[in-house]
């Protein structure tokens, strides 16, 4: 049994970012206490095995309820999902597992939430998906990309404490084989996000600095000292999601393209990533 708590993970678990001094508040994250924390997270993450519950539950692609709530990330992430689609991804190309992967082994796992989609990667490298999406009006920018990787991050931790079951799991569930390897965090979000905190100007840009640079910086630090590879991702903006005859399926009326993306240099959002057929 764990004895998980979000208060012994200060930096993991820091979930009020701000604009303004953002650029700070990465640079001053220190990177031992950051491994520090991420390892002894994977010693007594929840266990789902432990209280007999099962990580793939059976999503079939459609809500409990009918559409049109609030609820844009998850929507987005089923609609993703139900493309069926094998992606393109710097360096290789990855399939969608499943989207609202649970990781709670109880209901009083605070700060313990579902994981937006979950990836596999060809060589069999698991990945976890942060999907942000913009909220609504034209000045919420919505969580910054730092609260997004360090979401991932946790994320990553209690997968990795879990390998062993999930990948029993999916071997005969999808039968698929998945590597030893530390997961991928990838931030993935539309276009509109992405550039809403990327293209910051005037008073905004002064008190938030110049963040991309440390949050490159960071994440560089991630992968050199845990093996977690982080990648930026920006999704097609112009998708529009409907919902099927039954009003539960989320589907995005095409295939939207995705482009890395480079925070930190002159052309931040790259060109679009080809589409592999699975």
């Amino acid at each position: 049994m764990s004895n998980f708590s979000p208060s012994n993970f200060p930096i993991l678990f820091e979930d009020d970012w701000h604009t303004t001094g953002l650029t700070s508040d990465i640079a001053q994250i220190d990177r031992d206490d950051l491994c520090d924390e991420y390892r002894a997270l994977i010693q007594c993450a929840p266990r789902r095995s432990d209280m007999g519950k099962r990580y793939f539950v059976g999503h079939n692609g459609q809500l409990s309820t009918t559409g049109g709530s609030d609820r844009h990330e998850e929507h987005l992430a089923i609609a993703l999902w139900n493309l069926k689609k094998c992606w393109s991804r710097p360096g290789g190309q990855f399939a969608l597992l499943d989207y609202q992967f649970p990781l709670k082994a109880r209901q009083g796992d605070k700060g313990i939430g579902k994981i937006d989609l979950l990836g596999l990667t060809d060589l069999g490298r698991l990945m976890v998906i942060e999907l942000k999406v913009k909220p609504p009006g034209s000045n919420n920018r919505g969580e910054p990309p730092a609260a997004a990787l360090m979401q991932g991050l946790r994320y990553a931790a209690v997968v990795q404490a879990n390998y062993d079951v999930i990948a029993g799991e999916a071997k005969r569930r999808f039968s698929v084989t998945i590597t030893a390897e530390p997961p991928i965090v990838q931030v993935l979000a539309p276009k509109a996000w992405w550039k809403a905190w990327l293209e910051l100007h005037g008073s905004t840009r002064r008190a938030a600095g110049y963040w991309e640079l440390e949050f490159t910086k960071l994440a560089q630090d991630i992968e050199n000292r845990l093996g977690i590879a982080v990648e930026c991702i920006a999704l097609e903006d112009a998708t529009d999601i409907t919902y099927g005859s039954d009003g539960k399926t989320p589907q995005l009326d095409r295939v939207p393209a995705l482009y890395p993306v480079r925070p930190g240099e002159a052309l931040h959002i790259g060109k679009a990533l080809s589409l592999h057929q699975p």
